[in-house]
Formats: structure tokens, C-alpha cells, sequence
């Protein structure tokens, strides 16, 4: 986890020429068409169906508190991924060293992990919040 905010403070302090949408928006112009797709969506699912899945006024805090935070880190690291790539692309096709393009592609493949590992959270942090009929129906609901 360390790692992950150490990573996350980077992408503010470092130019990358990345813009970092705010969880309120989903701008079109964020590319993150090469990323991997995520193995499970339930975040959407439950903020869409909360009267459906009868969520409580604690569930309801919950779901607004991790909404107000959490998906600006995760595009923050996808933007940090998306740019390390862009690197990647531009190393390659100057023929930059076979070493570095390694190390480079090694760095993207531990970020690329680091985001699974945060969409692996997010699925824990409702199993945990929610009440097990919850849980079952979201996962219903999110078509899993």
C-alpha cells in the first residue's frame, strides 16, 4: 500500500502531461483503452441500485465517502500506467536500450498489478459493508 500512495503522490508531483479526472467526471479524453479490463465492476452497480439493494444510512455514508475518494485514486494510477506505456511506446520506437525498455516494462507490469490489487479491494471493502443478501445481490445485479 505504500507503495501504491508513494506511486499516486508521484503522479502530482512528476509532469507526466497527464490530466487526472475527478470522480465526478468521466471525461472522454482519458484513453485507458490498452489498461486490462476490470474482473469485477461492483462499485457502479451498487451506487446505481442503492434504494434496489436497500442500503442503510451507514452503507449510504460508506458508499458516498468511497465514492468522494476513491475513484480519483484509481484513475490516478491508470493515468501513471497509461503514461509509463506511452514511455514504453516512445522507447521502443527510438531504440532505446533492450535493459531499460525491460526494467520500464517490468515498472508497468508491477503498476498494472497494483491496479488489479485496488479493484481486488474495492470487491472486499463491499463484501465487508454489505450484508451477505447485499453482497449476493450486487454481485447479481453486476452480472458476475
Amino acid at each position: 500500500m505504500l507503495f501504491i500512495k508513494f506511486l499516486l503522490a508521484a503522479t502530482f508531483i512528476v509532469p507526466l502531461g497527464v490530466s487526472v479526472a475527478t470522480a465526478q467526471t468521466v471525461s472522454d479524453s482519458r484513453d485507458v483503452s490498452e489498461l486490462s479490463s476490470p474482473i469485477v465492476m461492483l462499485t457502479p452497480v451498487i451506487a446505481r441500485n442503492a434504494d434496489h439493494l436497500q442500503l442503510d444510512s451507514e452503507q449510504r455514508s460508506a458508499l458516498k465517502d468511497w465514492m468522494a475518494k476513491c475513484p480519483a485514486e484509481r484513475e490516478a494510477l491508470e493515468d501513471l500506467v497509461v503514461a509509463q506505456r506511452n514511455e514504453l511506446r516512445q522507447m521502443i520506437l527510438s531504440g532505446a536500450n533492450t535493459g531499460v525498455r525491460t526494467e520500464k516494462a517490468a515498472f508497468i507490469g508491477q503498476l498494472e498489478s497494483d491496479l488489479l490489487m485496488m479493484r481486488s479491494s474495492c470487491v472486499e471493502y463491499w463484501r465487508e459493508t454489505l450484508n451477505e443478501e447485499q453482497f449476493a445481490q450486487a454481485l447479481q445485479l453486476a452480472d458476475t
